[in-house]
C-alpha cells in the first residue's frame, strides 16, 4: 500500500490542494508546448495528489477555451509593448524557448493567468480542505514485550 501511496500522492490537505493546483495551472495551458511538458514534469515530482491533479487538468482542460478571448488580450497587450517584445526577443535568442510558444498571445496570456492563479487558488482549497478534513489522531505507540 505505501507503494500505491508514492504513486499517486498523499491525501493530506497540502498534497490535495498542491494536485488541484497544477490540475489548475496544466489545464489552462495549451497542451502542444513546452511549458505544459515542464509544469507536468514538475507535478510528478511533487507529492501532489496525482488521480485529483489529472482529473483537475481534465475538467479546467474543457473550460479553458472560454478564457481564450481574455488570454488573447492579454498577451497581445504584453506582446505589443516595447518591454514585451523585448523580452521575447531576449528569451528567444535562448535555443528552447521557441518550442514554449510565448510568442502566441493566447499562450502567454493563459500562462500569466495560470501563475496568476497558482498561489491563491493554492491557499484557498488548503485552507478549506485544513477545516473540512478532520484531523488524524495520533495514536501514542505500541509498546512490544520485550524477549528474554
Amino acid at each position: 500500500m505505501k507503494h500505491m501511496d508514492t504513486f499517486i500522492g498523499r491525501f493530506g490537505p497540502r498534497e490535495i490542494a498542491l494536485g488541484i493546483t497544477f490540475g489548475v495551472l496544466l489545464g489552462l495551458l495549451p497542451k502542444t508546448n513546452l511549458l505544459f511538458v515542464v509544469f507536468a514534469i514538475f507535478f510528478f515530482l511533487s507529492h501532489a495528489n496525482i488521480v485529483i491533479g489529472i482529473l483537475t487538468t481534465l475538467v479546467i482542460s474543457f473550460f479553458a477555451p472560454w478564457l481564450y478571448p481574455l488570454a488573447d488580450q492579454v498577451g497581445r497587450e504584453i506582446l505589443v509593448s516595447a518591454q514585451g517584445q523585448q523580452v521575447i526577443g531576449i528569451l528567444y535568442s535562448i535555443p528552447v524557448v521557441p518550442w514554449t510558444m510565448l510568442d502566441n498571445t493566447v499562450v502567454l496570456g493563459m500562462f500569466l493567468l495560470g501563475l496568476l492563479l497558482f498561489l491563491p487558488v493554492f491557499l484557498v482549497v488548503w485552507i478549506s480542505l485544513k477545516i473540512i478534513l478532520p484531523k488524524k489522531k495520533e495514536q501514542p505507540p505500541q509498546s512490544t514485550p520485550l524477549k528474554t
